[in-house]
């Protein structure tokens, strides 16, 4: 008798206030674990390590909280990068609802240490939720609530969901939401005429996107459209019946239809983004990296070969799914079936999918080291555009892990012959892959484990194995063999990977901002507004911009408050990345407005005034003020067109003088030149003053006074969609004005 929920026949249906009570209990006791898992943290005796946690997340956090309590929409951040699309760039999680939830909760609290915390606490509530919705899905699958919670348990405690995911916030903000999107659209097709079940799957489909890590998202749309492919072949094979296939493509389709409506406000913005970013030219040396093959290892003996085991689920786990695929290979009737398993085919069919998912997604993480990356690169959309392969670990921790459940499930239902059998087999599979790895770790160099550590974790790995044996052995255990399996498999993987990502750092002292970012936010408000006449003009404005050499993490401007042209974002713009990879250092300090420059060096090459030095990555980071400044806004009569191969390089060249004449791209550039034909002298030269005020970021204020006019030049970062109004002081009247994109990557009114 099966002990699912409402979709099982009305004869075994248990009632929807037991089946919540049941779902309740389950909840409950995944954040009890989960909270047991990471009590350090939540009691702050350790915080997460540095990294792009707190150097990249956690100031994304904090500007985006100060915009929303300004009641702005983040669009854009002017710390970063001389402008950046902040809502464009999706890793913000700007719409992403479980971030704005704990963004809301800390509000009343002001510091950065408790915005810190509450991150972190955001991130364990998502490995809470992680592990639940793995539950719903096997405890569907198989009828069994512990298999479902042992199926939870292992892909919460995963090496990949407790390795670098936890640090990397939107890789574990998209990854969670897989097995509920499979859990709805398995009961999607199941009662397909009930509609809740299809928008329900479209809207959590949504917000795994709104999540922010388009890598993640790719990997679980290839495994959804897979899940949908063999749903319905299931179903059509079952129930030919029970709706035609027309009416299950209507279904699929406004499910796609429902999930791209709630994401355009993301979406829209994001590819506009992403066709001026480095990624739209990414090659496939760049992308095609991945798990080198010998970090096979880490699946028996974790981080040995590499400090995160993204593949590793344990002994007992992994000896799970292989009892799993045994068991399917079989197939009797006996099997052990969930209320939508209703045959051993589809037993047989459910188990394939989960062990063909978690194998391919293994041989892709390989990338250029294994044959199956090149191939995806070059035939399936997605997969030429983000570096990384090693993040398909993914797909092969859940895949594994829903193995896991359905090994469990089956425990009690495999003759003491059969798992005696995978015990033996599997026991000399571990125990020889051991071997291999001592006489390979005999080469020098191979890895910087210690022999203790690799001892520690040969002798750990061995007595899990021996336990996990003991377990499937003996023939009186009955129904004490799956609480203890699961006991064994969540028991290991909680030792193994505890404290992967902690240090005994105080939460205020890992919150708190680096000396370098310190002394440079001093240095800036001292200088405070500037005021400057270069040639012929008078200019006035906010302080310049601070080009740090990578002696401070890159994105402390958004916390310091301070205008920086570096920051730390796998999508920027390409044309701005070009210029801080390949351009000459003082022009373009002046054309992005540079006054603070922080590096390692006593002295520069042009007059500069040192400020401050302290102890830096490399020795000692010294900071400089330059002595001339370097105006945000200027006034040129005379305009050039030129492509953008032929731009950088005239840019570049001492003779060339952006004071007086700007470079704009050919009138064939719609979006760059706006509309404005002009060529050539605009108009006299002849004295000019600009005063410029920023009112809130993304928004300018000048007050422009010029002698025969000409066109306004911003040290702003050009995208599609900025917008100029004109009002002339003797009418007062508004008009709009065209932006063009000018000198490559600058704003031009």
């Amino acid at each position: 008798m099966t002990t699912q929920d409402q979709a099982a026949p009305p004869g075994n249906r248990l009632s929807v206030k037991s089946t919540l009570g049941s779902h309740v209990i389950a909840l409950l006791a995944f954040l009890a674990l989960i909270s047991l898992f990471y009590a350090p943290v939540l009691l702050g005796k350790r915080t997460f390590s540095a990294g792009d946690f707190t150097d990249h997340f956690f100031p994304f956090s904090l500007f985006l909280r100060s915009e929303l309590l300004a009641g702005r929409l983040p669009v854009w951040n002017p710390f970063t990068y001389g402008g950046h699309p902040f809502l464009a760039d999706i890793q913000a999680g700007v719409f992403y609802p479980i971030n704005l939830v704990f963004l809301g909760l800390s509000t009343p609290f002001t510091s950065d240490a408790a915005r810190l915390y509450f991150l972190q606490i955001e991130a364990i509530f998502q490995i809470v939720l992680a592990g639940f919705f793995t539950y719903l899905l096997v405890r569907s699958l198989t009828g069994r609530p512990l298999a479902g919670f042992l199926a939870g348990g292992v892909f919460a405690l995963s090496g990949y969901l407790t390795g670098y995911p936890v640090l990397q916030l939107a890789i574990l903000r998209g990854g969670i939401w897989l097995p509920l999107v499979l859990w709805l659209l398995l009961h999607a097709f199941d009662q397909p005429r009930r509609w809740r079940w299809w928008i329900a799957a479209a809207l959590v489909y949504a917000v795994a996107f709104l999540a922010g890590h388009p890598q993640t998202f790719l990997h679980m749309s290839y495994a959804v459209l897979a899940w949908i492919a063999l749903l319905l072949f299931k179903e059509r094979r079952n129930r030919p019946q029970e709706l035609s296939i027309g009416g299950y493509l209507l279904r699929i389709g406004l499910f796609y239809m429902l999930f791209a409506g709630v994401i355009a406000a993301q979406l829209l913005p994001s590819i506009e983004f992403m066709r001026l970013s480095v990624r739209a030219s990414a090659d496939y040396t760049f992308v095609s990296g991945g798990f080198p093959l010998a970090d096979t290892w880490q699946a028996l003996l974790p981080q040995l070969a590499s400090r995160y085991s993204p593949l590793y689920v344990g002994i007992p786990a992994l000896g799970l799914a292989v009892l799993a695929i045994g068991q399917a290979l079989r197939a009797p009737d006996s099997a052990s079936r969930g209320s939508v398993v209703r045959s051993a085919g589809d037993f047989r069919l459910l188990v394939a999918f989960f062990a063909l998912l978690a194998l391919v997604a293994w041989l892709v993480s390989y990338g250029r080291n294994a044959f199956l990356y090149p191939l995806f690169y070059r035939l399936l959309p997605g997969w030429n555009l983000f570096q990384g392969q090693e993040r398909a670990a993914y797909l092969v921790a859940f895949g594994l892990s829903i193995l896991a459940g359905y090994g469990g499930a089956a425990l009690d239902v495999v003759s003491p012959r059969q798992r005696r059998l995978v015990a033996l087999a599997y026991g000399a599979v571990v125990v020889t892959g051991i071997a291999v790895f001592l006489v390979r770790y005999q080469a020098a160099g191979w890895t910087a484990a210690s022999p203790a550590q690799v001892g520690l974790t040969v002798v750990a790995a061995l007595v899990a194995l021996g336990m996990f044996v003991a377990v499937l052995w003996p023939a009186g255990l009955a129904r004490w063999r799956l609480p203890l399996v699961t006991l064994l498999a969540l028991a290991q993987l909680f030792v193994v990977n505890r404290g992967v990502n902690s240090d005994a750092v105080p939460l205020a002292e890992q919150a708190a901002l680096p000396t370098g970012a310190l002394a440079v936010q001093q240095a800036v408000m001292e200088q405070g507004n500037v005021a400057a006449t270069v040639g012929p003009l008078a200019y006035q404005g906010p302080p310049g911009r601070v080009y740090n050499e990578h002696q401070i993490f890159e994105d402390y401007g958004m916390r310091a408050g301070v205008e920086e042209l570096w920051g730390s974002s796998p999508l920027r713009l390409s044309r701005t990345a070009a210029l801080l990879e390949d351009f000459p250092q003082d022009r373009l300090w002046q054309l992005m407005g540079v006054q603070h420059v922080l590096n390692s060096l006593p002295a520069l090459y042009q007059p500069a005034e040192p400020l401050a030095e302290f102890p830096g990555p490399d020795g000692t980071s010294y900071l400089h003020r330059l002595e001339q400044a370097n105006p945000r806004a200027w006034v040129v009569q005379t305009v050039q067109s030129v492509n953008d191969d032929a731009a950088t390089p005239l840019l570049g060249d001492a003779s060339f003088e952006p004071a007086t004449t700007a470079l704009l791209p050919p009138v064939t550039d719609t979006d760059g030149r706006a509309g404005l034909s002009a060529e050539g002298l605009l108009a006299l030269p002849g004295q000019n003053a600009v005063k410029m005020e920023q009112i809130a970021p993304g928004r300018l204020r000048f007050d422009v006074q010029s002698e025969h006019g000409g066109l306004l030049v911003v040290s702003e970062n050009w995208m599609p969609g900025w917008q100029a109004t004109i009002r002339q002081t003797s009418d007062g009247a508004a008009a709009p004005a065209p932006v063009v994109r000018a000198d490559f990557v600058l704003l031009g009114v």
